[in-house]
């Protein structure tokens, strides 16, 4: 899960960083910008925040960025490692940034790459080539070739590009004013610009925008059902998003809304409080405090220095992080019953850590939240679960998990409320259930049934004649 940007148009490379800055909840690892200079390509790059990029107070007509969750490769440790590890990408002809995760990527390669954004601007480069220069057709290739989820925006021939999946996994946007055309992960980033937002890419469409305003699309590859990630509305997205015209805080709100009929449902002792867990699950405990007409009180607060604890690298990083991650207000805490509300359970590290903190400083009880389904499954197409065994709920029972995390109850939401919440039909909750949307991401659940889990790293990049 990355947040990409593309911007066609006189534009300040110091604008486009603070522009990617808003992308930076969707990947914290590293970022990059490159643009064109006179013909020439320049990037650069920097670990962790786009704030930290260096880039000189010029203007320029073609600019892509890229902010990274490393769900391909390593996480970037070194300085060296940023040229591989981190996009945009140029090769040959195409520029290009990404979000998603391409799942045959060991099948198709006939080297190792360290980012499959790297990777997709070499194939994408050599199929223009396969056609005779013919963008179009280069994608239909592309699209029959690759497995997975990819959000791509770039620069060929003088003219921007932005290409969505055929399943629509990762959100893709963009919009246009005047002679400025900007293509992003979010809606945000356009808010930010003030370039209003036209619309989604829809899935399997290639835009192709030229610098006189004028758009070409053209549908690659069309199919019945979409699969749009779930997690984008639950977690992953900001909040004032517009994502498939669904904004991100009303569907959050509705999320928890659904969840305090539930908690009804229980007949347990009522909480003094519903307390957030910051930043995503705001909305959804809003909207539970006023259905259980129970006072919100926001007495953990984040250490806004820190980022997210789900996108780190390890378990240790995770663990690290949430012991400094919130602060609380004891004066509201003691003898109290509370209703936490939290986005996920996905480890359960941040819960545990969080109830026990609560129950340290005198709280009465303890109830927990959860907006998202229990996770028991890896995903393949973006987000860094590489294995089942990274998720509590794929190994533990309801039960065992309230036990786990001290909770007094534990609140999950329910596959039909969430879908209902989202107002979506066709979204993928393979994490949830298992059922994986593409071929070759199925042909590695098929082998994980088989072999088991990989020992190291992520199922998805294991070689499948194994």
């Amino acid at each position: 899960m990355c947040g990409v940007l593309g911007v066609l148009g006189e534009h300040s490379l110091i604008d486009a960083r603070n522009l990617l800055l808003l992308l930076t909840h969707r990947g914290q690892d590293a970022s990059g910008l490159l643009w064109i200079d006179n013909d020439e390509v320049r990037t650069s790059r920097a670990m962790g925040s786009p704030a930290e990029i260096v880039v000189p107070d010029e203007k320029h007509k073609f600019i892509l960025g890229s902010t990274r969750y490393p769900t391909t490769g390593r996480r970037v440790a070194s300085e060296e490692d940023l040229q591989t590890f981190v996009g945009p990408f140029q090769f040959s002809n195409v520029s290009l940034t990404h979000n998603g995760n391409v799942t045959n990527l060991p099948a198709l390669a006939s080297r190792e790459y360290d980012c499959d954004t790297e990777f997709l601007a070499e194939r994408l480069s050599c199929n223009i080539d396969a056609c005779d220069g013919d963008l179009v057709q280069a994608f239909r290739t592309l699209e029959s070739e690759v497995d997975g989820a990819f959000s791509l925006v770039g620069i060929f021939e003088g003219k921007l590009f932005a290409y969505r999946d055929s399943r629509g996994f990762k959100p893709l946007v963009f919009g246009r004013n005047g002679n400025t055309t900007i293509v992003t992960s979010e809606s945000t980033v356009l808010d930010m610009a003030g370039v209003k937002l036209e619309r989604d890419v829809y899935p399997g469409e290639l835009l192709i925008f030229d610098t006189g305003g004028a758009l070409e699309s053209h549908s690659i590859m069309q199919n019945v059902m979409h699969s749009h990630c779930f997690f984008e509305y639950v977690y992953f997205a900001h909040p004032a998003a517009t994502i498939e015209n669904q904004l991100v805080y009303d569907v959050r709100f509705r999320l928890g809304r659904a969840l305090a009929q539930k908690f009804l449902r229980l007949n347990l002792d009522p909480p003094d409080y519903v307390v957030p867990v910051p930043d995503t699950s705001r909305p959804s405990a809003q909207a539970m405090a006023e259905t259980l007409q129970v006072p919100m009180r926001e007495i953990i607060l984040k250490n806004r220095y820190l980022g997210r604890t789900f996108i780190m690298g390890t378990q240790e990083e995770r663990d690290n992080m949430a012991r400094n991650k919130y602060i609380y207000l004891d004066d509201k805490i003691k003898g109290k019953n509370i209703l936490v509300v939290d986005d996920s359970v996905v480890r359960g590290t941040t819960a545990n850590m969080i109830v026990a903190d609560l129950k340290k400083r005198g709280a009465r009880k303890v109830y927990f939240a959860v907006t998202c389904p229990p996770q028991t499954h890896a995903c393949y197409y973006g987000i860094d679960i590489a294995t089942d065994k990274e998720l509590i709920a794929s190994t533990s029972d309801m039960e065992e998990i309230t036990r786990f995390i001290q909770a007094d109850a534990l609140v999950y939401q329910e596959t039909n409320t969430l879908e209902n919440a989202i107002g979506l039909k066709d979204l993928c909750l393979a994490c949830l259930d298992g059922k994986y949307p593409t071929e070759h991401a199925r042909k590695i659940r098929d082998k994980v049934q088989e072999l088991g889990t990989t020992p190291n790293g992520r199922d998805y990049e294991r070689d499948l004649s194994e």
